[in-house]
Parts: structure tokens; C-alpha cells; sequence
């Protein structure tokens, strides 16, 4: 009973990260070893907060094969006054579910993060404590017209088709596929990219995306 019940959820979790049909998301599900398709920001005088959300690969390994996944939302906190040995606390609600703890400080800059067992698809709110608690509701950046991760996969697909030859054998793909929406933090001109990369065990190739229009910004072949 029990082997049937993991089943079930097993396959629940898999239909809601990826759905289902004839979509690339589904079709290379057993290739994704992450997706990370939802974006969220929030900013105070006292802090700045973004986080980014989706399903990855657990443990996390670039060897040329997807494994094992789960449900991950990495909260990160930047605050405005920050001190050697400063130590935050965190309440975050999603739905019906509420996560607390101590957020842990990142080695070498001025922040704070944490990383939660869900997927955030739409707002929430998240609390960051001190001597005094501030509260934010992290909203999406990303709206309107930008592609989505289906698109953004079915492009990739097209524009490395000569190139991704060399990751199959019999019709089937042996590589890893990273999905992945994020900022433009390369320029000034700010918005959004997808970035899309199939790894080996040898080799790997990437395409970046415009995320509002799907035009190819740049590949590695």
C-alpha cells in the first residue's frame, strides 16, 4: 500500500512540475535536472529580498545525468547595514505551508539565503527577523508576454539540432538539461534570459534567450 501511495504522489509531482501531452517539458522530463521558471523580488530601506524557484536535481551534479528531483525555492537577503557575525531569522508562507529558521550567511558577500522544499508559482510572503520583523510578499518580475519554459526548451531544441547530434545514440538524448529563466545582470540595458544548456559527460552546449521575445542572444556550441 505504501509502494502504491509513493507512486501516486511520485506521479502527481512529476504531472504538475511538467504536465503532460506532446509538450518538450514532458518529453525530456527524465533529461531535466533543472527548471527553474519563476522569478520573485521584493525590496524595503532595510532589505532586498529575490528568490527563484522551480525543480532541480538533488544532490546537485553536472555529470551528464538527471537523477533524483525536488521542489527547491532559494530565498536570498541583502541587507542594507550589514555586520560581521549578524545572524537572521526567517518565517516564509506558501499556501498552507510555513517554513521557519535561521537564514544562512553566504561566505564571501554581504547576504543571506535559504533554500525551502517548494515550488512558488505565484506570490508570497516572507519575513525576515532581527530585533524587529519585516514583512514582504515576493512578487513575480517577470509577466506579460515573456516566453515560457515550453517555448523556451522547443527553441533550443531547433537552433542546437546539428549540434545536439552528438549527445544521441538511437534516437535517444544522453545528456543532462538545464532550464533556466534569469536576469540580465551583464548589462545596463536590464530584463530577462532564458538560459537552456544540454550537458555530457564530456561536453556541453547552451543557448541564451531573449525572454520576451525567444530570439537567440547567444550560443556555445
Amino acid at each position: 500500500m505504501r509502494k502504491k501511495a509513493f507512486l501516486v504522489l511520485t506521479l502527481f509531482f512529476s504531472l504538475f512540475l511538467f504536465g503532460c501531452g506532446g509538450g518538450n517539458l514532458h518529453k525530456y522530463e527524465s533529461n531535466i535536472s533543472e527548471l527553474r521558471e519563476h522569478l520573485f523580488a521584493a525590496e524595503s530601506a532595510g532589505y532586498k529580498i529575490t528568490a527563484v524557484s522551480g525543480v532541480r536535481e538533488d544532490p546537485y551534479e553536472m555529470d551528464g545525468r538527471s537523477e533524483k528531483k525536488r521542489a527547491f525555492t532559494v530565498v536570498t537577503v541583502i541587507p542594507a547595514q550589514y555586520a560581521a557575525g549578524q545572524t537572521l531569522t526567517y518565517r516564509a508562507e506558501c499556501g498552507d505551508k510555513t517554513f521557519e529558521g535561521d537564514l544562512l550567511p553566504h561566505p564571501f558577500a554581504a547576504q543571506f539565503s535559504v533554500d525551502l522544499p517548494f515550488t512558488a508559482t505565484e506570490p508570497f510572503s516572507f519575513t525576515v527577523i532581527d530585533k524587529t520583523e519585516t514583512s514582504f510578499t515576493l512578487e513575480k518580475v517577470v509577466t506579460g508576454d515573456a516566453i515560457g519554459a515550453e517555448k523556451a526548451l522547443t527553441i533550443a531544441l531547433e537552433k542546437l539540432k546539428k549540434d545536439l547530434a552528438r549527445f544521441k545514440s538511437k534516437g535517444k538524448l544522453h545528456a543532462e538539461i538545464y532550464v533556466r529563466l534569469i536576469e540580465n545582470t551583464t548589462s545596463g540595458e536590464g530584463g530577462y534570459f532564458w538560459y537552456v544548456a544540454f550537458v555530457s559527460d564530456a561536453d556541453s552546449i547552451a543557448v541564451l534567450l531573449h525572454a520576451d521575445t525567444g530570439a537567440v542572444a547567444a550560443t556555445r556550441v
